[in-house]
Parts: C-alpha cells; structure tokens; sequence
C-alpha cells in the first residue's frame, strides 16, 4: 500500500477542524487544536499484526514531519485480550508550529467538507448506575482489606454508568462538546470508543520516550484563592502523595528495561483541568539500540 503526504494548502484555502474530519464514524485524536482526524478505513487488522503491516506501507512524504508518513489507530482492552488497529484512507494532522498536512491513500479522493449539522429533537436522556451501589461498596471493602492486608498498593475500583437516549447520539456533536469542556484534554474517538483525559500514558519520537503520569486528585472549583488552597493540601497529602508514588514506581518500572537513560521530576506538579487538579510528574528518557 502506498500512501500520499501534502500540504493541507494544496486541498484546502480555508482552516479545517479536525472535529468535523472526524465526525459521526471517523477516528480523532487532539489537544489544544494538535493532533490528527481521519476518514475512511483503509486496512483493519488485530494489534499484534500492526508493526508488520505497516513495515510494508511507503508513502511518498512531502511534509517530513513527525506521523506525516501514515498513521495506525488503535485500541485494546485493559486486559489485552483483544483489539485491533485502523489505517484511516485519509487523515489531516496538525503540529505545534501550525504545519498541517493530509495523508491518504494513494488513488483515494480527498473530502475535506465538513459533515452536515443536522437538526435533531433535544434528546431525554435516562442515567442508571451499572453496578448497584451495595456490589460498589463490597468491592470497596475488599480492596481496602487487601491493601491492609499488604496483597496490592493500588487499585481502582471503577463505576460503569448507564446512559439511554431517547434519540440517536452524535458523535461529531459529542466531541464539540468534549472540546468546550475539556479543550487542554486528549480526545479521542475511534469506533465508538469516545473519550477526554488529561493524562497522555506514553509517547515515543524515535528514540525519546516520555509519559505524564496523573495521580492524586482534588476538585477544581473556579475560584483561584480555592483553588490554590486545595493545590497545596493535595501536595501536603501524605495519602495523595503515596498514590502517587505507586504510579510513578510503576511506569519507571515499566520503561526502564527499554531506556538507557529515564529521568523524572524530583517533584510532582499539579496540573489543573476543567473541574479537577492532579498531581503530575513528567517521566522522559532514551530508547536502548537497537529501538523496540
């Protein structure tokens, strides 16, 4: 397969946003206006076919930027089981520095028009919890008797809540809202899959690696003298600060058989969002030759 990388100036005069080259069905993923949006379904193959799969895709790259030569969108369940991986036929990137770019494949049309708003009757939305609240809090129980008991250091006992619409749900309509919401936030959407975090896992530019860990919360209330009086209890919590430790601990652990070279802040910071502050430690460090 062969892609075609360009100047997004060569399909379009105007600025394209990349919620709208995602829209209802396409793939997105951005923060602060930074990121890539794609059209259309290339290839589709399971995650552990993706790095042989795409050894064999060229493309002719007039931009020569970092992810300008094609990118592979995926996802996986937490426990690895299964996932799989997307090559969009087009996708329009942006950089730091205001360099834009399309890739597609190469014989494949470039629609840049943005998806028709549609008028919609205001939805009635019904919530339920998915697990009742007394199932909740016995798993809570157990988890507090197990990290008494020294068996785990860390865990988190999610809730899943159960949203109906009375009309269909929009995705393109959903991630402009996400983006009002939570604009400093990765969002995401692939299949479905529809997402804000502030937390960026990991990341790799050919042999630097780097990770921004969040651990540690307090609410966020809008109001600065607040705000900053609930930063500095988050970062005289004792509790707070061991929680996050376990993770810092935990993603060292992780990159370190890959590195030569890991450093990370002696001090975590707090990173304020929309509606809560974290603590945040920035983790970077070089990949080992021969590179993973």
């Amino acid at each position: 397969m062969r892609l075609i990388t360009r100047p997004l100036r060569e399909f379009t005069d105007g600025n394209v946003d990349l919620n709208d080259i995602a829209g209802d069905d396409g793939v997105l993923f951005v923060r602060d206006g930074v990121g890539f949006a794609g059209r259309g379904v290339a290839a589709r193959l399971p995650l552990a076919e993706a790095p042989d799969f795409f050894s064999t895709v060229t493309c002719d790259d007039a931009v020569a930027r970092l992810g300008s030569d094609g990118v592979l969108v995926g996802w996986h369940s937490f426990d690895g089981k299964s996932g799989e991986s997307i090559l969009p036929e087009v996708v329009v990137a942006k950089s730091h520095d205001g360099t834009a770019w399309v890739t597609h494949v190469e014989g494949c049309a470039v629609d840049l028009t943005p998806p028709v708003q549609e008028t919609v009757r205001q939805p009635h939305f019904t919530v339920r919890p998915g697990v009742d609240i007394a199932t909740y809090l016995t798993a809570v129980a157990a988890i507090r008797d197990a990290v008494q008991r020294g068996e785990i250091t860390k865990a988190v006992v999610a809730r899943d809540v159960m949203v109906e619409s009375s009309e269909p749900i929009s995705v393109h309509a959903l991630l402009r809202r996400l983006r009002a919401s939570f604009g400093s936030s990765y969002r995401y959407s692939i299949e479905g899959l529809v997402g804000a975090s502030p937390e960026l896992l990991v990341a790799r530019a050919g042999d630097d690696v780097s990770s921004n860990p969040l651990a540690g919360t307090t609410p966020r209330t809008g109001d600065p003298a607040t705000d900053a009086r609930l930063a500095a209890e988050l970062r005289a919590s004792e509790k707070n600060q061991v929680e996050h430790r376990v993770v810092i601990d935990m993603v060292h652990d992780t990159l370190l058989p890959w590195c030569s070279y890991l450093d990370w802040q002696p001090e975590p910071e707090v990173v304020a969002v929309a509606n809560v502050q974290h603590l945040g430690t920035r983790i970077e460090g070089k990949l080992s030759q021969p590179l993973p």
